[in-house]
């Protein structure tokens, strides 16, 4: 898949046809992946110069001419590649979301369409809405593809702007791990606070099956802390959930309802299942 309308990045050759000069192109039906791999084009492989490092970083080769090591034909293209491959990583994002992206979505029921409106305008315009974009609170019955759009942003915001980006399930990756820090045998223990902040640091965050977990006192004061947190950063959080948004106004007093409304646009994706009617691409 060329990725040319997906990244400015443009390390490859401008005169060719396959990556049109991005350098690296998304690779799809691999076997054993879900989302395809990353793959250096042809027109910079081909006329690589084997770099010691056989194809890994540093990327160099030593050039008799001027004795001394230099950059590989293939390394700018490498090290890119290498950064939106690591950023992917460290987002966190399920390999069955990993790199699908907007473009390649049927839009053809309504609330998805809305829905898939919305991401689009964050991503495309993620530049001119700066501090004042606003945030997703998707909502639906389980295969809407709450989770595939709200990994597709994360996905492109890396791979247009290089963004770093978070994906977690609210109980898994968020809650279970502040628990698991209050665990003497724990390798968290103690670090309660270092787990809040890459929560509230990163710069785009999804909260998937959000209302999902076991509720408790504890549990509402700290999903609060968390989404007041960002609010007060001025980070974009989007939230997928099985429940509106007006469920929370009995919630932990009602804060979490409040501070969501001036955060999200609330969207219900009320169509069928998208996940079923799409299992041959293995989407939610």
């Amino acid at each position: 898949m060329n990725l040319k309308n997906l990244t400015p990045i443009r390390e490859g050759s401008p005169t060719c046809k396959i990556c049109e000069g991005v350098g690296f192109l998304l690779e799809e039906n691999v076997k054993n992946s879900s989302s395809g791999v990353l793959v250096l084009c042809s027109c910079i492989g081909d006329s690589c110069r084997t770099c010691e490092s056989k194809g890994r970083a540093p990327f160099m080769v030593y050039d008799d001419s001027q004795n001394r090591m230099m950059p590989c034909v293939c390394h700018n293209a490498r090290i890119e590649l290498d950064r939106v491959e690591f950023l992917t990583r460290k987002a966190a994002i399920p390999p069955r979301y990993k790199y699908r992206t907007l473009d390649r979505m049927d839009t053809t029921e309504l609330s998805f369409l809305i829905a898939h409106d919305w991401a689009d305008e964050i991503v495309k315009k993620w530049n001119e809405l700066g501090k004042s974009a606003q945030g997703l609170y998707l909502w639906g019955g389980t295969g809407s593809g709450k989770t595939l759009l709200a990994c597709a942003i994360l996905n492109e915001l890396i791979l247009r702007y290089g963004l770093e980006c978070k994906y977690a399930k609210i109980n898994r990756d968020f809650l279970s791990t502040i628990r698991d820090s209050y665990q003497k045998e724990s390798e968290l223990h103690g670090m309660e606070q270092t787990i809040k902040k890459q929560f509230t640091d990163v710069e785009v965050l999804v909260l998937d099956d959000f209302g999902a977990n076991k509720e408790s006192d504890w549990a509402n004061s700290q999903l609060y802390d968390l989404i007041d947190a960002r609010y007060e950063e001025e980070k974009v959080t989007i939230l997928t959930s099985n429940i509106s948004l007006a469920d929370w106004k009995d919630k932990a007093e009602g804060r979490i309802f409040s501070r969501l409304m001036e955060m999200t646009k609330e969207i219900h994706l009320d169509c069928p299942d998208y996940r079923l009617s799409h299992s041959v691409h293995g989407v939610e």
